[in-house]
């Protein structure tokens, strides 16, 4: 009796698994800058972000970043990193020790003063302590949850240094090696209409080549693009659509029934223009009836 009383449990946990698959999804700010009270004749460096809080030089700039979260709407994720990368400290590669706000007023890059700091709530998110240059991975989970579920409203973070910490510099996501861009990781789970059966897996493996090129100067084969492969245990709709690196959808590759089987589909790195995209960061999202899998690749003209 015991025995199958396991085996029932083995197989209703197959199940629900069944029912359940991770998902990931990268996104880069649709708004970061910082802002420079002291300096009002300064006018800030657009693709860079600074934070620091150092009386003796009167510096006090704040990082603002802001990320378009509808997408997750409904959504109850795992987790949410914010991914910074510094390139420079001072005084020679030391500690800024800052704390993470939510912005409390609407707000954009465009349009915003950058002498003018803006209000925030005191209520302290997240404390990171930039250390060293390169990447830095902050852990903004609970914050990026209450956004979604509407609990605060997502006017972004406000990045604040300790009283006493000297500068650390960011690169913003207007530079020109979009590589080097901020981005939000966010892993959630997306629940599955299906049987309730045990099924062979769907594979998706990683695009070939990747990088790759619009022109064919990077492919082996040299011809141009990049073929994204995937694998039905039965048929399936598949839909495939290529975003930027802002999580902004910009093609949609696939859209129909295929049946069981391993398939290959050519993405040529071009607008319905037959124009290249820009050179960068892309991800596509591959959705099946039973699964959704979004993967990075990056795109060199």
């Amino acid at each position: 009796m015991k025995k199958i009383f396991f085996i029932s449990l083995a197989i209703l946990v197959i199940s629900f698994v069944s029912l359940i698959h991770a998902d990931t999804i990268v996104i880069e700010p649709c708004d970061d800058m910082y802002t420079d009270v002291e300096h009002p004749t300064l006018p800030p460096t657009t693709t860079e972000l600074w934070v620091a809080e150092f009386q003796p030089a009167g510096h006090y700039e704040r990082i603002m970043v802001k990320f378009d979260l509808s997408q997750f709407a409904g959504q109850t994720i795992e987790s949410a990193t914010l991914n910074l990368n510094r390139f420079m400290g001072c005084p020679q590669g030391g500690t800024t020790s800052t704390n993470f706000y939510a912005i409390t007023e609407n707000w954009d890059e465009e349009t915003w003063n950058p002498h003018t700091h803006a209000q925030y709530d005191s209520y302290v998110w997240a404390s990171y302590g930039f250390n060293v240059n390169g990447w830095h991975n902050i852990d903004i989970t609970q914050i990026v949850q209450s956004w979604i579920n509407g609990d605060i409203e997502n006017y972004g973070l406000l990045i604040k240094a300790l009283a006493g910490s000297k500068f650390s510099k960011f690169y913003s996501k207007e530079h020109s090696n979009s590589n080097l861009h901020p981005y939000l990781e966010v892993d959630y789970t997306v629940g599955i209409d299906d049987e309730n059966e045990i099924n062979i897996p769907e594979i998706f493996t990683q695009n070939y080549p990747n990088p790759f090129s619009a022109t064919g100067g990077l492919a082996k084969s040299g011809n141009p693009g990049t073929t994204i492969q995937f694998s039905l245990p039965e048929q399936s709709k598949v839909e495939i659509v290529i975003f930027n690196s802002k999580g902004e959808k910009i093609k949609e590759i696939v859209s129909g029934n295929y049946p069981a089987g391993t398939h290959g589909v050519l993405w040529n790195g071009k607008d319905k223009n037959n124009s290249p995209f820009v050179s960068g960061i892309y991800f596509y999202r591959i959705k099946t009836q039973k699964s959704v899998k979004t993967k990075k690749m990056i795109l060199l003209r």
